[in-house]
């Protein structure tokens, strides 16, 4: 027993065989790991050498998403509706407006009461509105192209005058119920465009659009759709459904239109469309007149 060697003393060649082994294993390991059996996917093409080893620690190594064109990023507005905003639209000259304003006629209509379809009636809008909706048609938030010439020739002062001149002016309808509702009982109106329009679709995610246009609140920068004309609402409203427009802030407008059927969207255009210019309405255009 006395001519057997400690594997652990000096000079033993046990401890280099045993790290040797390790190292070996260690690095068979690693490539069948790494390299062979991280490249095959099931149902897919085998990966390459970066792909597997990516794989085989849990990253991915799709880079192509990253490297593609990005589009440039979008933005719904520029408008904020800071207190700055709020007191330039407020103290708007309605009387400076009213010489801006000559130029908006020609489409608009006469004293802004449009007689074409596919134009709004601007007479009677909320200021705010249509602040925000000339800010957006001059810096392409809004895109049409007619109209981004025009907005682009006006300062933000001269957008606060024409639109404190063409909310002064008789025009759109107040909103107010188009039939007869009784508290508690909107969702079992038998007429499906009152409900959409006073209590939405809960079941498709439908806002009613009185939630924002009135009579149940008014939201800052809602246009006033009663007495609006029924093509311009329609196509609006086709028009945020496809995405053509996109200057809803908060896209609550592309979400409700996406969700309404051709059907519903041409039925709430008329809706609304139907209580154009009523008869006070005239005669107050008369008399001012």
């Amino acid at each position: 027993m006395a001519g057997e060697r400690d594997p652990s003393a000096a000079g033993s060649p046990w401890p280099r065989i045993g790290w040797s082994a390790l190292a070996g294993m260690v690095a068979v390991s690693g490539v069948l790991g790494f390299l062979v059996l991280a490249r095959y996917q099931q149902n897919g093409p085998a990966l390459g050498v970066w792909g597997a080893i990516c794989r085989a620690v849990g990253l991915t190594s799709d880079e192509a998403p990253s490297n593609e064109t990005k589009p440039p990023l979008r933005v719904p507005s520029q408008i904020a509706w800071t207190r700055q905003t709020l007191d330039r639209i407020a103290a708007g000259d309605a009387r400076r407006g009213a010489t801006i304003a000559t130029n908006c006629e020609a489409c608009h209509g006469e004293n802004g009461v449009s007689t074409a379809g596919l134009v709004p009636t601007l007479a009677g809008m909320n200021a705010a509105v249509i602040y925000k909706q000339l800010d957006d048609f001059r810096t392409d938030a809004r895109n049409w192209n007619d109209m981004h010439l025009m907005a682009s020739l006006l300062s933000r002062q001269d957008s606060a005058d024409v639109a404190a001149y063409w909310a002064s002016r008789p025009g759109l309808a107040q909103f107010g119920p188009a039939v007869d509702l009784q508290p508690g009982h909107t969702l079992r109106q038998t007429d499906a465009v009152a409900r959409l329009v006073y209590a939405g679709d809960p079941e498709r995610g439908i806002a009613p659009c009185a939630a924002c246009h009135g009579p149940a609140g008014h939201k800052l920068g809602a246009p006033t759709l009663q007495g609006q004309q029924a093509a311009y609402i329609a196509h609006q409203l086709t028009a945020f459904a496809t995405g053509f427009r996109q200057n809803d802030i908060n896209e609550q407008m592309r979400v409700v239109a996406k969700r309404l059927t051709p059907q519903e969207r041409n039925s709430l255009a008329a809706f609304f469309g139907a209580g154009a210019l009523s008869p006070q309405t005239k005669s107050a255009q008369a008399a001012v007149n």
